[in-house]
């Protein structure tokens, strides 16, 4: 084995092992995607169905499209072929481009996903419909309407305009004392938090993505012309 042939086995090691992890990533956003949507948060029953399902939706797409690129880079890396490799880093490229574009539009409507949340919270409040879901998060985030017990009045209980949903409080029939035994946070401070833990887990997730794919670039491209050069020998 020449020399060369020697760089050009390692670059194959490094690239195979690093797109299996990405094949590995394609899996998990999938497998994610699938729990969200079967499962969920009781957040997301507050909301609107159709934007939940389009946000799982679009994370179980990402994740085949991220599987089905690895898929050829694996193919190609395995038998050597330059026109699957290729075709597998213009791929790469267009999807890395696609993450920081979808990062930079994240960062930058942030504060007005806070402000929509918050209005989204106070549409399903008012949605006889939603009673079911708002005392499950209630009883289990220990919260009292959107930003306090003072959303729910007139609302819980149409005889007692005082009243709160029992779910606001700690005891038996306790909504009927109103705000006086109302647990003291809203719901939307506790799911603005919710959604905060999750941007930055997601950010760091995608840090570690873009990184992986900026070494897979790096290796593919460096694999084709080894074997370009390999073959001219």
């Amino acid at each position: 084995m020449t020399s060369s042939m020697g760089v050009t086995f390692v670059i194959r090691v490094v690239f195979l092992f690093c797109n299996s992890l990405f094949v590995l990533m394609g899996v998990a956003m999938v497998a994610i995607g699938c729990y969200l949507k079967i499962g969920g948060s009781e957040y997301l029953d507050l909301l609107k169905a159709d934007d939940y399902n389009t946000a799982t939706a679009l994370m179980i797409a990402a994740g085949i499209i991220v599987f089905v690129v690895a898929f050829i880079g694996c193919l190609g890396g395995w038998i050597e072929n330059k026109c699957l490799l290729s075709t597998y880093f213009i791929s790469v490229c267009v999807i890395l481009a696609l993450e920081i574009a979808a990062g930079v539009i994240g960062l930058i409507y942030k504060s007005q996903l806070d402000a929509k949340l918050q209005s989204k919270l106070m549409e399903g409040l008012r949605d006889p419909n939603k009673k079911v879901a708002w005392d499950n998060v209630q009883s289990k985030e220990m919260c009292c309407g959107v930003n306090n017990y003072t959303d729910w009045l007139g609302y819980a209980d149409s005889a007692n305009p005082n009243a709160i949903p029992n779910s606001c409080c700690s005891g038996p029939r306790c909504g009927d004392q109103g705000g006086e035994v109302a647990y003291k946070i809203g719901c939307y401070v506790k799911g603005k938090d919710l959604i905060r833990d999750n941007f930055y887990m997601l950010g760091a997730a995608g840090i570690v993505l873009g990184v992986l794919q900026v070494i897979l670039l790096g290796t593919s491209l460096a694999y084709v012309i080894c074997l370009r050069r390999d073959q001219m020998v």
